[in-house]
């Protein structure tokens, strides 16, 4: 019995002893379990730490390595060495293209050529524009002088009545892949037909100034007309009526004979003198009793020049004593909106025969014509044209530029719309390539007349004559007979 109650005793404290031991064995599994799991969570913050100390140290350190002149050591040696851009002649203008240009202009223009030229090379750093203004030589003495230099020009600015010279003789490249598509369409055949020759176009139309002749209006409506006279004949019938009607009398125009140009437009007032005073052909029988006519007024033409003599020649219009004159577009553009309202501009519909237009031309010698072009497309781009309207009072070369929305702008901000009338169509002159030869003689003739320190008598106008056409003087005081096909103003 003793033995069998140890025995129970002993089972119950195994058994006893057994779920302690399960008891302890949950508890530590359960506790291990716990630390384990913290463990995992702290091991991967440490980690993401870690590797976010490890990219921003890189972040900071890369921009170093790569920093031009800093250090870097080489696997083969272990010699430090600088790495460092390649450098020529210090500085990036070597790398430059040099597009030479010369112009031939005032002190004032030049200055503003200068500072575009500084805005265009901002735009096109590959690009560096050297312009020379030859303004005191004559273009082909300045061409020549630098092809002998052995640095020919680029590009030239040339009057457009030297254009053609210069194509037919071989100086210059075609310019019509410069002007193409819708920039074609935009030109005024005004300043293109003259710089054309051979089916092409060799010049580029910047601006004119055209010269304009222009009559008083009161005048003329005190002689009964509404429009100019469109012939010589008409004009000796209205001048005789003024006679009457202003007893102080009555100047029938303007005439500086010193001025060339001047002459030329003045002898082409009207339409069947366009071509011949434009072309500087020997005089016809109309243009011959034009000057007679002249030197038949004596005393009572006025010879004030435009340009510097405006004051008075606008005073002259205002008190009435001077019926008509020729001045430029840009004396025209400067007067008071008073001033131009005492005047009527009769080239409205032509003849135009003096535009003094002005081309950008490619010279057979460049090997820049890339550059050439970039530049050409750039200034003549409408903006550029209207900006410089403002500034140099010069009309600009396209149409757009003509009729932009300014249709409520003084005229000093945009150009009239009835000029894009008078530049649309060709203009008289031809100018053929002897032209130049031909205008410098008749330059040398007109400062012999003297201007305004001389008046224009029949000698002088006979003596003019007959030296222009290179024939025997007429020695008759008899005025010569109007043609019988000039008709009179209705």
């Amino acid at each position: 019995m003793v033995f069998r109650a140890w025995t129970q005793r002993n089972a119950m404290n195994s058994k006893r002893d057994a779920t302690k031991k399960r008891f302890l064995a949950t508890i530590l599994l359960s506790s291990n379990r716990r630390w384990t799991r913290r463990d995992k969570v702290s091991r991967r913050r440490y980690v993401m730490l870690v590797l976010s100390v490890f990219t921003i140290c890189m972040a900071l350190l890369v921009p170093m390595f790569g920093k031009p002149g800093s250090p870097v050591t080489p696997a083969n040696d272990g010699i430090p060495w600088a790495s460092k851009p390649e450098e020529v002649d210090g500085s990036d203008d070597a790398n430059k293209t040099i597009l030479s240009i010369a112009v031939s202009m005032d002190a004032d223009e030049y200055e503003y050529w200068k500072k575009q030229n500084q805005l265009f090379e901002r735009s096109h750093p590959q690009i560096s524009i050297s312009m020379t203004n030859i303004r005191d030589k004559d273009a082909d003495e300045a061409r020549k002088q630098a092809v002998e230099a052995d640095e020919p020009y680029d590009m030239m600015l040339l009057d457009n009545d030297r254009v053609r010279e210069f194509a037919v003789q071989g100086f210059l490249l075609p310019a019509d892949e410069v002007v193409t598509g819708d920039a074609a369409a935009d030109q005024l055949e005004a300043l293109t037909s003259i710089v054309k020759w051979n089916g092409s176009l060799w010049g580029v139309p910047l601006d004119s100034d055209p010269l304009l002749v222009v009559w008083q209006k009161g005048l003329l409506k005190s002689a009964g007309l509404t429009l100019p006279p469109i012939n010589l004949q008409a004009l000796r019938s209205m001048v005789e009526q003024l006679a009457t009607s202003v007893p102080e009398g009555v100047s029938p125009f303007n005439l500086n004979t010193a001025d060339a140009k001047q002459m030329i437009a003045w002898l082409g007032m009207f339409r069947e003198n366009g071509v011949p005073a434009g072309d500087l052909s020997s005089f016809n029988l109309s243009e011959k009793q034009q000057l007679q006519y002249a030197a038949d007024q004596g005393r009572m033409v006025y010879r004030l020049d435009p340009v510097q003599q405006k004051a008075q020649l606008m005073e002259a219009f205002q008190t009435g004593k001077l019926l008509s004159a020729v001045i430029p577009w840009s004396v025209y553009q400067s007067l008071t909106n008073d001033q131009r309202n005492l005047l009527m501009v009769s080239t409205q519909n032509g003849p135009l025969v003096r535009t003094n237009g002005r081309s950008f031309v490619l010279m057979a010698e460049t090997e820049k014509l890339t550059e050439a072009r970039e530049y050409i497309n750039e200034m003549t781009m409408t903006s550029e044209q209207l900006d410089r309207y403002k500034r140099m009072n010069r009309l600009p070369s396209r149409i757009s530029a003509m009729t932009r929305e300014y249709e409520y702008s003084l005229i000093t901000d945009r150009p009239p719309h009835f000029l894009v009338n008078l530049l649309g169509q060709s203009v008289q002159a031809t100018s053929d390539p002897a032209w130049n030869e031909r205008w410098e003689r008749f330059s040398q003739l007109c400062a012999q007349l003297g201007g305004n320190s001389h008046s224009f008598s029949k000698a002088a106008a006979s003596k003019f004559i007959a030296q222009w056409n290179m024939e025997p003087e007429e020695e008759s005081d008899a005025e010569a007979p109007l043609q019988k096909s000039l008709e009179t103003n209705t």
